[in-house]
C-alpha cells in the first residue's frame, strides 16, 4: 500500500514539476511565433499561418503565400517573417505595409494599408504600433505610438533612446520595448535595468505601473561568444558578418526584462536569469501585485531568439525541436 501511495505522489509531482509532451507537429519546419485561443493553436512560419486543433494537434487549415494581392504577404525588410496577433475576434497578420484580418477559422475578411515598418495592433477604435521619432542625432529613435483609425499618428506613447537605422549600434541582447493590448488597456515594457511596465488606457493616458527592482545580472562571456558564433555561422546571417561585427556590442549588464506575456488576468514577465534552457518568470496580477516566481523550460534556440512559446488559461506551452527526427514537438506545463 505504501508503494502505491509513494508512486501516486511521485506521479503527481512529475505532473506539476515537469512539462508534458502533447504531440508532434509534422507540418512545420521553422516556426517563429505561437498563439492559443480557445481550442485552437496558431503557428506562424515565415509567411504561412498554421491552425491546429489543440485537442489532437490535427492541422485544420494553413494559409498565406508570397505576393502583394489579397490574402498574400510580403516579409517586411529586416524581418524573418510576418507577425500575427490573435485576439478575441480575429487573426491579425502584419506584413510589409499591410494589416490583414482573418477569422479564427483562417477565412480572409479584409486588409488595409498601414505605414511601412510598423507592427500594429488595435486598441478599441485606434491602433498601437512602433514608429520612429526624429532626434538631433544621426539616427531616429525607436518609439511606440498611438494611431487613429486611418493610421495617422496621434501621440507618442514612449520615445526610447535607442537609435534605429543602417549603421546604428546594435546592443545584444537589446532592450525589449514590447507593447501589448489586453482588455482595452495598453501595456508597454519600459524598464532597462529593472522591471517596469506602464499600463495606459485606450487613449494613451497612463493608469499605473507594474514594477520590481531586480539585481543587475552581469554580462556573461559565454553569451557573447555564442552570439558572435551565431552571426558567423548561421545561414541567414553569416553573409552579413562583416557588417554585424562592426556594430554589435554588449552592455555591462543584461537588461532587467527579457519578455512579457498577458493571459487570463496574469502578467508573465521573463528575466534573463536562467541557465540550461530554463528562465525565470515573475507572475503578477493585472494590478501589479506579485504572485510568484517560476523557472520555465524553453526549446533549444539561438542565443538571439528562443523557439515559440505562449501562455493560455494558466498553462505554459512551448515548442521543442526533435533534431533526430527533424520535427517540432509541443510541450505543456500547468502553472496552477
Amino acid at each position: 500500500m505504501k508503494r502505491i501511495i509513494l508512486g501516486f505522489i511521485c506521479f503527481s509531482l512529475s505532473f506539476f514539476l515537469y512539462p508534458n509532451k502533447i504531440g508532434t507537429l509534422n507540418e512545420i519546419s521553422h516556426p517563429k511565433t505561437m498563439s492559443i485561443k480557445g481550442d485552437r493553436l496558431f503557428i506562424c512560419e515565415k509567411i504561412t499561418i498554421f491552425i491546429y486543433s489543440l485537442k489532437d494537434l490535427k492541422l485544420q487549415k494553413k494559409f498565406g503565400k508570397e505576393g502583394e494581392g489579397p490574402g498574400e504577404f510580403k516579409i517586411p525588410h529586416g524581418e524573418t517573417g510576418v507577425k500575427i496577433d490573435v485576439n478575441e475576434k480575429f487573426i491579425l497578420v502584419n506584413s510589409a505595409a499591410k494589416l490583414s484580418y482573418y477569422s479564427h477559422d483562417g477565412e480572409f475578411i479584409k486588409e488595409t494599408k498601414v505605414p511601412p515598418l510598423v507592427h500594429i495592433i488595435p486598441v478599441k477604435n485606434d491602433f498601437v504600433g512602433n514608429c520612429l521619432t526624429q532626434t538631433d542625432g544621426q539616427f531616429p529613435n525607436l518609439s511606440i505610438c498611438l494611431f487613429d483609425k486611418n493610421f495617422n499618428r496621434k501621440e507618442t506613447l514612449l520615445q526610447t533612446d535607442v537609435p534605429s537605422g543602417m549603421g546604428a549600434k546594435i546592443m545584444m541582447p537589446s532592450y525589449n520595448f514590447k507593447y501589448s493590448v489586453y482588455k482595452d488597456r495598453i501595456f508597454i515594457s519600459v524598464g532597462k535595468e529593472s522591471i517596469l511596465i506602464k499600463v495606459l488606457d485606450n487613449e494613451g493616458k497612463e493608469l499605473y505601473e507594474i514594477k520590481k527592482e531586480v539585481k543587475p545580472l552581469p554580462m556573461k562571456k559565454e553569451f557573447e561568444d555564442e552570439v558572435l558564433h551565431f552571426y558567423q555561422t548561421d545561414p541567414g546571417y553569416k553573409n552579413f558578418w562583416n557588417y554585424y561585427k562592426r556594430y554589435v556590442y554588449f552592455p555591462k549588464y543584461f537588461p532587467g526584462l527579457k519578455n512579457f506575456e498577458i493571459d487570463s488576468d496574469r502578467v508573465y514577465i521573463q528575466t534573463h536569469n536562467g541557465s540550461d534552457n530554463r528562465f525565470e518568470w515573475i507572475i503578477f496580477d493585472l494590478n501589479g501585485k506579485e504572485i510568484k516566481k517560476v523557472f520555465l523550460p524553453t526549446g533549444n534556440g539561438s542565443p538571439i531568439a528562443l523557439p515559440p512559446f505562449t501562455f493560455s488559461e494558466g498553462k505554459y506551452y512551448y515548442l521543442q525541436e526533435n533534431e533526430e527526427n527533424e520535427t517540432w514537438e509541443l510541450f505543456m506545463k500547468n502553472l496552477n
